[in-house]
């Protein structure tokens, strides 16, 4: 009987030995798997966006800052198109925002959608630029000078970095040796630039126009510039078919125009904007100082969708062909 007892405490001694070691082995496989599961999620790498224009690692803790950077690029017809796009930043913007129109295989791709191209193609390669006195000087290889479309890649350059308000005149040179002597500017002496709607696939753009001015017109280049500008957008916009301009003068840093009814007829489509926009770049292409565009529309001052005519209409709210993609 004694054994009997002996012989079952022992038993019961050893099940509850097995259930321990069990429940340890079950507790340890558990904890094994959540500490694979955590060490694969430390692994990845997250991102956030902490701003518009930064994105932040949280493996890393640094951030890659972007800017809007001025560049330019042409559509199939070659009309260059001034724009704003984001890129990393950089003191250098100026030469920066030119790289960004050599060719590259990945930049093309983003551009493609937007019916856009590289101007330069990719043997081009810029030396240096230099910005002093108004006057930037842009060395690059003698590639460059080899190209068939050369003046048309000078007038781009020219155009693009005159577009920065220190920069009046462009220096050209070939390897360290000057191209020629003579400066670059903006336009010829006796031209203006108006900037027309240009749709490029499914995105409207303003491009610059050079026009020479009439002997007629040579005290008055405002009244010839916004007139150009007006009958450009009457052939070129059906609603817009007919449109002429009345009146315009200049008084103190303000442009005041009297347009025909037909601008009526862009009531509540999106290319009000586009139409003010193209007005108030011209303008400020001959006089850098204005600041307000007041409209009236034979004499009268009626709302144009959001806009009050009888207020004055700030010009800075305008971007030039803004492009909401990263390169």
């Amino acid at each position: 009987m004694r054994k009997r007892i002996i012989f079952f405490a022992m038993l019961s001694f050893l099940i509850f030995l097995a259930g321990c070691s069990w429940e340890s082995l079950s507790s340890t496989s558990q904890e094994s798997n959540y500490n694979n599961e955590s060490s694969q999620t430390d692994d990845s790498i997250k991102f956030e966006i902490v701003e518009s224009d930064a994105y932040f690692s949280q493996q890393t803790g640094q951030s890659e800052n972007l800017a809007s950077i001025k560049t330019i690029f042409c559509d199939k017809n070659h009309n260059l198109v001034l724009t704003e796009i984001f890129s990393t930043k950089t003191l250098d913007v100026a030469k920066r925002g030119l790289e960004l129109s050599i060719f590259s295989a990945s930049r093309q791709r983003n551009l493609r959608s937007f019916g856009l191209f590289c101007i330069f193609p990719d043997s081009v390669k810029i030396n240096f630029l230099k910005i002093e006195n108004g006057a930037a000087a842009v060395d690059l290889n003698s590639e460059f000078y080899k190209q068939k479309y050369l003046d048309f890649y000078i007038k781009a350059i020219t155009f693009y970095l005159t577009s920065f308000e220190n920069i009046d005149r462009v220096y050209f040179y070939n390897e360290g040796k000057s191209y020629t002597n003579k400066a670059f500017e903006r336009k010829k002496a006796g031209q203006v630039i108006i900037f027309v709607p240009q749709k490029v696939l499914s995105e409207i753009f303003l491009v610059p126009k050079w026009i020479d001015i009439p002997e007629k017109f040579k005290s008055i280049p405002m009244t010839f510039a916004q007139k150009s500008l007006i009958n450009s957008l009457s052939y070129r916009f059906s609603k817009l078919n007919g449109l002429k301009l009345n009146n315009v003068k200049l008084k103190e840093n303000t442009l005041y125009m009297d347009l025909s009814k037909e601008l009526l007829n862009l009531k509540g489509s999106s290319q009000v904007d586009i139409i003010l926009s193209s007005i108030c770049f011209t303008a400020r292409e001959i006089d850098k100082n204005l600041k307000y565009l007041k409209i009236s529309i034979d004499g009268k001052e009626p709302y144009l969708d959001q806009y009050d005519l009888r207020e004055k209409i700030d010009m800075d709210q305008f971007k030039l062909n803004s492009l909401k993609i990263r390169l």
